[in-house]
C-alpha cells in the first residue's frame, strides 16, 4: 500500500479571477492616484512660482511688489493639503498592491477546455501531462472536449513559501 503525500488543494478558478481582479483594481487606483498627485503638485508649483514672482522678483518689471489677495494663500494651503492627502493615499494603495504582488508572485498555468460540438468552454488548473489538443472527456452536450489553450495566472503562495 502506498501513501500519497498530502498536497495543498489547488485554488478554484473563481479564486484566481478574484485575485487578478483585485490586483488590477489596486493597479488602476494606484495609477489614478499618481495622476491626481502629479496634477496637484504641478498646480502647487505654479502657485509657488506666482508667490515668488510677486514678492521677490517684482523689480524686473514693476517698481513695487504685487500684493496678492488673501484668498490666494488659502487656495495655496488647500492645494498643498490635498496634494499631501492624495500622496498618502497613493502610498497606501501602492503598499497594498506590492503586498499582493509579493504574496501572490507564484505563477500557475490554467487550461481551457473546449467542446468540439457546441464550442462551450470551461477552465481548470493545469495538471501533469496536459497539452494543447489533448482529448479530455465528454461535454454536457455529449461531444468530446479537448484542451484548446493554456495561459498563466498568479497563484497564492503556500505557507512554507511565505516564510522564505
Amino acid at each position: 500500500m502506498t501513501v500519497e503525500p498530502w498536497q495543498e488543494p489547488k485554488p478554484t478558478m473563481d479564486q484566481l479571477r478574484r485575485l487578478v481582479a483585485r490586483i488590477q483594481s489596486y493597479a488602476r487606483t494606484s495609477r489614478i492616484m499618481g495622476y491626481l498627485s502629479t496634477i496637484f503638485l504641478i498646480v502647487l508649483m505654479l502657485q509657488f512660482g506666482i508667490l515668488v514672482y510677486s514678492q521677490f522678483l517684482f523689480f524686473l518689471w514693476f517698481p513695487a511688489p504685487i500684493y496678492l489677495p488673501e484668498w490666494f494663500y488659502y487656495v495655496m494651503f488647500i492645494t498643498f493639503a490635498l496634494s499631501m492627502v492624495i500622496y498618502g493615499l497613493a502610498n497606501t494603495v501602492n503598499a497594498r498592491l506590492n503586498r499582493y504582488i509579493i504574496e501572490y508572485k507564484r505563477i500557475g498555468v490554467v487550461v481551457q477546455l473546449q467542446c468540439e460540438e457546441c464550442n462551450r468552454t470551461s477552465d481548470r488548473v493545469w495538471e501533469k501531462d496536459d497539452f494543447v489538443f489533448k482529448k479530455e472527456g465528454q461535454c454536457a452536450c455529449g461531444g468530446n472536449q479537448y484542451v484548446s489553450q493554456m495561459y498563466i495566472m498568479p497563484l497564492p503562495l503556500k505557507e512554507k513559501d511565505k516564510e522564505k
